[in-house]
């Protein structure tokens, strides 16, 4: 889906690489980078172009996720340990189409993906951790042709009712925008159902927020229909990334997601190997 807006960063000076960046984003609200160096004082410099970028959840800690950069979260593959907590983004298995930080009354703008390594790609289609994006603009589209007898009372309800749910592992002030609203950034290429969305990856959050709001039940069954038509293959595209591609996507404009990933196998000596699947991601504000 991105053939279109690409850009071959091969031979170009960063200016050249920095102007034609701003601009697509501009443009589309995307924009999509092949043959970026693997650099990451170069990878923060053309960020810094677009907005502030955030710190990490947990910069300063002592974890290697959070070693390359401040505002640089890397994410790979880790194998299960005894007693050990994973992050989401590093066990096997896929993510579904969800906004980043969709809990937070202050989110990122902007998310930024650098693939530093595509990892082991020797599994059939669909299991080699390929790229998911959605425009939601196109998943209000499908709702209200596969289902013109909820389309209007969806819409009511998804737009009319402010919701707030906390984070599972942050203490930040929430957000009480409704589910569906006007996006705050103004695109130069109009398109229609220009609309943004807050879905968290865990969709059984917004049903327990469902219990404390008039109509819940009526309102979490449109979440429901809402999330389902996000997460087909018809609606969202999969993609995949070669290292030093980078993606650049509107939080509110876009969902972003992963196919199923396997994250460790056997050795060939028996040991066990840890895919080296590597993405290089930056929230800015």
């Amino acid at each position: 889906m991105f053939d279109s807006i690409a850009i071959d960063c091969s031979g170009m000076s960063p200016a050249d690489i920095t102007a034609a960046t701003v601009r697509s984003v501009a443009e589309h609200r995307l924009a999509y980078l092949r043959g970026f160096p693997l650099d990451v004082e170069r990878y923060v410099d053309l960020l810094e172009q677009l907005g502030e970028l955030c710190p990490n959840y947990a910069a300063g800690s002592a974890s290697d996720a959070y070693a390359l950069h401040p505002a640089v979260n890397t994410v790979r593959c880790r194998a299960p340990e005894p007693g050990a907590e994973q992050r989401v983004q590093e066990k096997a298995g896929s993510l579904p189409m969800h906004t980043g930080r969709s809990f937070a009354r202050r989110r990122p703008l902007h998310l930024a993906m650098l693939m530093a390594d595509p990892g082991w790609r020797d599994f059939a289609p669909g299991h080699n951790g390929e790229s998911l994006i959605v425009r939601w603009g196109d998943v209000l589209r499908a709702v209200r042709e596969r289902h013109p007898e909820h389309w209007a009372e969806d819409l009511r309800l998804l737009t009319a009712n402010s919701v707030s749910f906390p984070a599972s592992h942050l203490d930040e002030e929430p957000s009480a925008l409704p589910f569906l609203y006007v996006p705050g950034t103004r695109r130069l290429t109009p398109v229609p159902d220009d609309v943004a969305v807050r879905l968290p990856q865990d969709v059984t959050r917004l049903g327990r927020a469902a219990e404390r709001m008039p109509d819940g039940e009526r309102w979490y069954e449109a979440v429901v229909r809402f999330k389902a038509t996000a997460d087909d293959p018809e609606v969202h595209r999969a993609y995949v990334m070669e290292a030093g591609d980078v993606v650049v996507i509107d939080n509110d404009r876009y969902g972003h997601g992963r196919q199923e990933v396997v994250a460790t196998r056997t050795a060939p000596d028996g040991g066990t190997a840890v895919n080296p699947r590597t993405i290089w991601s930056v929230n800015i504000q």
